[in-house]
């Protein structure tokens, strides 16, 4: 039985027809959002993202406040929620960040204070290693954590003077991830079954997974300052951190990181700290459509 052309070249042409219709509301959905988002009054953006304390502050596109005394930078992640619109940049440290905070910390002198605000659950290692570094030498150096900074955010904390954490604040254990999994499993993993009974790329991925903890146990070490060295040993800290015993995603509040050696500040994050970070999830949720800052509570169809 043959189809009658007539209908082929019909159905083509309503193929055609929804695909036109489909990019036609796509085009119209995205101009929309940048109506939304540009309509938006900037006199009300950017005074609640800058720190109550600098009176005299101009924030950047970069996420910094200049003020005469200090220099204030912000590493916000949005990670609440999983969105279809989110990319990994947003959800998590990237290199490229690194190298704007680089820049923001290269344009104040040495003896300019540096408040760095963190939000974030992490990201490359390479990131974070970047930015540690750069502040792990400097004076007068403060994190503020008033939510959590987890994994590479911790790094950055221990690579500062001082860490101001919200009263429900956490911070993490910083070892090396493969997938789910921590370098320490690898490693004991070679240990505990014969090496004929695992596949090649398992014993491939314990290998440089055993070179890769060595290297982290060094590393965090070199990063970490010296206000958060431990009495006996300058590296009990970062060992107890980098050994893989907690999981990733371990929660470790205030007491305990002042237990396991952080130099903690008393007093809790300004609250200044958590508008700045409220303030900044609320534009990036805000261009998704949504509400703002927090769930969407309404009721989904089925």
């Amino acid at each position: 039985m043959s189809l009658d052309p007539k209908f082929i070249i019909v159905g083509l042409c309503l193929v055609v027809v929804a695909y036109l219709l489909a990019l036609t509301w796509k085009f119209i959905r995205l101009q929309r959002l940048r109506s939304a988002t540009a309509s938006r009054p900037q006199a009300k953006v950017a005074p609640a993202m800058m720190m109550a304390a600098h009176a005299s502050s101009a924030v950047t596109s970069a996420g910094a406040a200049q003020s005469g005394n200090a220099k204030t930078i912000s590493i916000i992640h949005d990670f609440g929620l999983p969105y279809c619109q989110q990319s990994d940049e947003r959800m998590y440290l990237s290199v490229r960040e690194a190298f704007e905070v680089l820049a923001q910390i290269r344009s104040v002198g040495k003896d300019t204070p540096i408040e760095i605000i963190l939000h974030t659950p992490g990201g490359s290692a390479f990131a974070c290693e970047l930015i540690a570094s750069a502040l792990k030498d400097r004076p007068n150096t403060s994190a503020y954590v008033p939510y959590c900074a987890m994994s590479a955010g911790t790094i950055i904390a221990l690579a500062t003077e001082k860490v101001v954490m919200g009263r429900y604040a956490c911070l993490g254990p910083i070892d090396t991830q493969y997938d789910i999994f921590p370098a320490e499993s690898f490693k004991r993993l070679l240990k505990e079954k014969p090496i004929q009974n695992m596949d090649d790329i398992t014993v491939l991925l314990a290998y440089q997974a055993e070179k890769d903890l060595k290297n982290a146990r060094q590393r965090a070490c070199e990063m970490l300052n010296k206000k958060h060295s431990g009495k006996d040993d300058a590296c009990q800290l970062t060992d107890f951190l980098v050994s893989g015993d907690m999981p990733h995603s371990e929660q470790i509040n205030r007491e305990r990181a002042i237990e396991f050696g952080v130099n903690v500040a008393k007093e809790d994050c300004p609250d200044a700290v958590y508008r700045l970070v409220e303030s900044r999830l609320s534009l990036l949720r805000g261009a998704d459509g949504r509400n703002g800052f927090g769930p969407d509570l309404k009721a989904k169809p089925d």
